[in-house]
């Protein structure tokens, strides 16, 4: 297959994904699987060029197959809902399952519902042996884990009809936790930007996955991008879950893969050379359009000695709202008397290794939450919520007036778009919109919103809705 070139892509950052799931592809992209696979094995030289042979057991739950398809987009899901989170050091995510599809790519269809609670299942009964393959980014080094990658999960459910108990809905709230492993690396920033809108034009797991594993060998980490891939077809297609070994079979397998990533600008042509085993395939990628780096952005950073060409990559790879809550840390350091010798290697540092800087309240200031009715504590400043406006001065309840009301908020897109969605719905008002800019966690209130679509949902029904 060779291609025409389609124009340049413009690359939207709005997920993330952690590299060692990317690199390491532990879900097999096959739809279905034969009943009794219930375990596989794979051991090859990795193919990012870091010389560290690959080596994974997977063993399946009790009763079930090993992890395939959609778990895979389920497991991005809960990485995209994690950092959304704020990355708690728990490694517990509260969601609701309509907020959790939509991390994961994946539509808001009864088939992804249905299936949903499977794929949790599958996820956290597995047992993953990974032997020197799993980079520890803050020790700089690979090292063995046994993981499940997801511990628990509870679905928290308020409908009482009887021919909906254990049905996931869009409703639903989920309280789902992460292995600790998988939780600390993307606490330590071993995670890469992700075009989830790119994902959702994509059919099929396979493309899905395709996406993610071409981009990490794209921008392998610590090195320079490349603008294309070479590898064995059998190889590839063994690191992908592909189950039939024959080189043809293969070619078929992913031929409609890879007419997806062209026609949507990411590849520019595929190519194979040799014969039999040696059959090898290059990849050759498409030039994109980097995301265009915020002009605010590139401001605070430039504010506190950074350079121009690092702050507008840093600005271009991160986004506003990330450079807005890490430059804020970086003034919160400062502030608390971390001593640096060069103030601007410590926020590119920061920017790049979240995970290495702890918040830290200064003195009498601790970010607590004030409830409501609730006194200031004292040594800051008291501030109250606006009030809500007069019903005649009240914006519009559109996406648009939203995303204003959230002007000067960390936020990711994706919980703004989340806020915006609770907004149109109304089911917060403009005064919680408002008092975001004065939250301490606005990620976290954002998630814990999200249930009162469950609570509506039960109070129309005449269903009881429960205490929190």
């Amino acid at each position: 297959m060779n291609t025409m070139a389609k124009p340049a892509r413009r690359s939207q950052v709005d997920g993330h994904d952690e590299r060692n799931l990317a690199r390491l592809s532990l879900v097999l992209a096959t739809n279905r699987v034969p009943a009794d696979m219930t375990s596989w094995t794979k051991e090859y030289p990795s193919l990012d060029g870091v010389g560290v042979t690959l080596r994974v057991e997977c063993t399946a739950p009790r009763k079930d197959v090993v992890p395939h398809g959609v778990d895979n987009d389920v497991l991005l899901g809960l990485v995209n809902a994690y950092v959304a989170a704020g990355m708690p050091d728990s490694g517990v995510v509260r969601v609701t399952a309509y907020a959790l599809l939509q991390y994961s790519s994946l539509g808001d269809s009864g088939f992804h519902y249905a299936t949903l609670e499977s794929s949790l299942r599958r996820l956290q009964g597995t047992v993953y042996k990974i032997s020197d393959s799993w980079f520890d980014n803050q020790d700089l080094r690979f090292r063995s884990v046994n993981t499940s990658l997801v511990l628990k999960f509870v679905v928290t459910d308020r409908d009482r009809r009887p021919e909906l108990l254990g049905q996931i809905r869009a409703e639903s709230l989920l309280e789902i936790t992460l292995d600790s492993d998988l939780a600390s690396s993307i606490r330590s920033g071993y995670i890469r930007p992700l075009d989830i809108t790119f994902l959702r034009r994509l059919q099929q797991p396979l493309p899905r996955l395709l996406f993610r594993l071409l981009s990490e060998q794209r921008s392998p980490y610590g090195q320079p991008q490349v603008s294309s891939f070479q590898v064995n077809l059998r190889a590839w297609a063994q690191h992908l879950g592909i189950l039939d070994t024959r080189p043809s079979r293969i070619r078929r397998s992913l031929e409609p893969a890879h007419q997806q990533l062209s026609e949507h600008g990411f590849l520019a042509s595929v190519d194979y050379f040799g014969r039999g085993d040696a059959l090898e395939i290059l990849y050759t990628f498409a030039e994109t359009s980097p995301t265009p780096a915020d002009p605010e952005a590139v401001a605070l950073l430039r504010k506190h000695g950074v350079s121009h060409a690092v702050a507008v990559q840093q600005a271009s790879e991160h986004g506003l709202s990330t450079v807005r809550e890490r430059v804020a840390r970086f003034e919160q350091l400062v502030a608390a008397g971390y001593k640096a010798r060069n103030g601007a290697a410590l926020l590119v540092d920061l920017m790049r290794h979240p995970a290495k800087y702890p918040l830290v309240p200064l003195p009498g200031t601790a970010p607590v939450p004030l409830q409501e009715g609730a006194a200031a504590k004292p040594g800051r400043p008291q501030s109250s919520p606006p009030r809500d406006p007069e019903p005649l001065l009240e914006p519009p309840r559109t996406a648009a007036s939203a995303r204003i009301l959230l002007r000067g908020v960390p936020l990711t897109d994706m919980l703004v778009l989340e806020a915006a969605a609770l907004f149109v719905e109304e089911r917060v008002s403009i005064a919680e919109l408002m008092a975001l800019r004065h939250d301490p966690d606005p990620a976290r209130t954002i998630t814990l919103w999200g249930a009162r679509r469950m609570v509506s949902s039960s109070e129309a029904t005449g269903g009881d809705p429960g205490h929190e």
